[in-house]
């Protein structure tokens, strides 16, 4: 069905674009914003775990098969060789209705690693345990919050085609237009900023939307209530080292939470 193709994701539609930040959230969820090459508009999306998602990622497929069958090819051959990979629905920031099809999210305890497919583009990003087991578990306050980790990566890093983004490339401080990066300012001197578009400086501390929407975060019925999110929060939008999660969430015990379906 057309309907669930969305144009922002489409090959045409993501040679325009300027980029896109990727953010987590400590409820589970993460967000893509595309970013327009002109007057540096955005395209925002959340992307979400549905509890039965093979499921879900089968009716989905049975719908749009025919339109995006190298989408769902390429889908497939990732969750082939990554076996414990959850899927993550995206959709459009604001309703959770409208349904990208051609857009998908996953995440591997296994492998400390994120997964965002465009139409047929893959970006790997490399995660902490604790990162992914946040997104995995999605236990963590639902509203209020500012992400938990904030990268930005411009197209001339990828220019739309398949990529992997490691832990060194989120280390190397504000990005600058061009290509240029400084290092990271001290706790202390991260405020804020919106600087004009000659000297755009992104950096995960620049997102004055950088918080759950409750619009957007409404669980269905059938989804149990909240628990505590037991994990310190991070001191700075901009560390880039997480702290090391409670002994009993090791990654032994948490690969085996994964297997036994939890």
């Amino acid at each position: 069905m057309t309907v669930f193709i969305r144009p922002e994701f489409t090959p045409d539609t993501l040679l325009t674009l300027n980029g896109y930040h990727l953010q987590i959230f400590a409820a589970g969820r993460a967000k893509i914003s595309l970013r327009t090459l002109v007057n540096n508009k955005k395209h925002e999306f959340f992307a979400a775990r549905p509890k039965k998602d093979r499921a879900a990622y089968q009716r989905q497929k049975a719908r749009s098969l025919a339109a995006l069958s190298d989408h769902f090819a390429v889908v497939d051959r990732l969750l082939d060789n990554i076996p414990d990979a959850k899927v993550f629905r995206v959709h459009e920031k604001g309703n959770n209705n409208a349904t990208a099809d051609n857009a998908h999210v996953l995440a591997s305890l296994e492998q400390d690693a994120l997964w965002l497919v465009m139409s047929g583009v893959i970006h790997r990003w490399e995660l902490t345990t604790m990162l992914v087991d946040i997104l995995l578990r999605g236990k963590g306050k639902r509203t209020g919050e500012a992400s938990i980790f904030n990268e930005y990566m411009p197209s001339y890093d990828h220019d739309w085609q398949d990529a992997t983004f490691e832990k060194s490339d989120y280390k190397v401080g504000i990005r600058l237009e061009g290509g240029v990066s400084v290092p990271p300012p001290s706790p202390q001197a991260i405020t804020p900023q919106r600087p004009s578009s000659a000297t755009r400086v992104y950096s995960q501390a620049d997102e004055i939307d950088d918080y759950d929407d409750p619009v957007s975060f409404t669980d269905p019925p059938h989804d149990p209530p909240e628990a505590t999110f037991a994990y310190r929060a991070m001191e700075t939008c901009n560390q880039t080292t997480l702290p090391r999660p409670p002994t009993r969430y090791n990654k032994e015990g948490l690969w085996a939470e994964v297997q036994a379906g939890r």
